[in-house]
């Protein structure tokens, strides 16, 4: 069945005073109203929010060995937030883009988080493990066209033998619905295989001053 948008205004008596209000965007089936539980893994919400567009998702994807045979099930959650003030949602770990149009927003300076959560599986059951993608530093945004935004910078990568730092990644928003993650292969011994990881965007919230 077709997914229709719908948009929920929830009232400024919710937030701090002087914030104003959130609009929540959710694809959904028909009319139906939509509710975001807490995930199986952690809490999608965001605390107390800056202005800014927040969004969260789920990670559903096929990884290919190194002879491009699909071998690797990976299965999480991502979560992620573009924000105009200094340190965004996660901490310090951003640094500003500066004068690029993204399907967040107008052309303005943003500071990009972006956080991930995932198992990792082969396809035949063997060698389960995790892996965590956090201290995203946003560099660069730009919108190749009109359903696609695409968020550059590095991030830090959990690998078996400790963290990986200042991992070239770049995060595609594709019609508000997938998002692909991509790691430089050659930055993590291409355990990710050679193309993206990929999930879809459940959860988008904008807070407006």
């Amino acid at each position: 069945m077709k997914h229709n948008q719908i948009v929920i205004v929830i009232a400024a008596a919710l937030l701090t005073p002087g914030i104003g209000f959130i609009l929540m965007t959710s694809p959904i089936e028909g009319n139906q109203a939509a509710a975001y539980p807490m995930d199986q893994r952690g809490d999608h919400s965001y605390g107390m929010m800056k202005p800014g567009h927040y969004a969260a998702g789920t990670i559903a994807s096929i990884q290919n060995d190194e002879n491009g045979n699909p071998a690797w099930i990976l299965s999480g959650y991502w979560k992620t937030s573009l924000t105009e003030d200094e340190t965004g949602e996660y901490g310090n770990q951003s640094s500003s883009a500066s004068n690029s149009t993204s399907v967040m927003g107008d052309d303005m300076s943003k500071n990009g988080k972006f956080v991930a959560s995932f198992d990792m599986v082969r396809t035949n059951g063997s060698a389960s493990h995790q892996h965590q993608i956090d201290n995203f530093t946003l560099t660069e945004m730009s919108m190749p066209d009109n359903n696609t935004a695409v968020f550059n910078g590095t991030s830090t990568i959990t690998m078996k033998d400790g963290p990986v730092s200042n991992v070239p990644t770049s995060v595609t928003d594709m019609g508000n619905n997938v998002v692909s993650i991509y790691l430089d292969p050659t930055a993590v011994n291409n355990h990710f295989g050679d193309t993206p990881i990929y999930g879809t965007i459940t959860k988008s919230v904008q807070i407006i001053k």
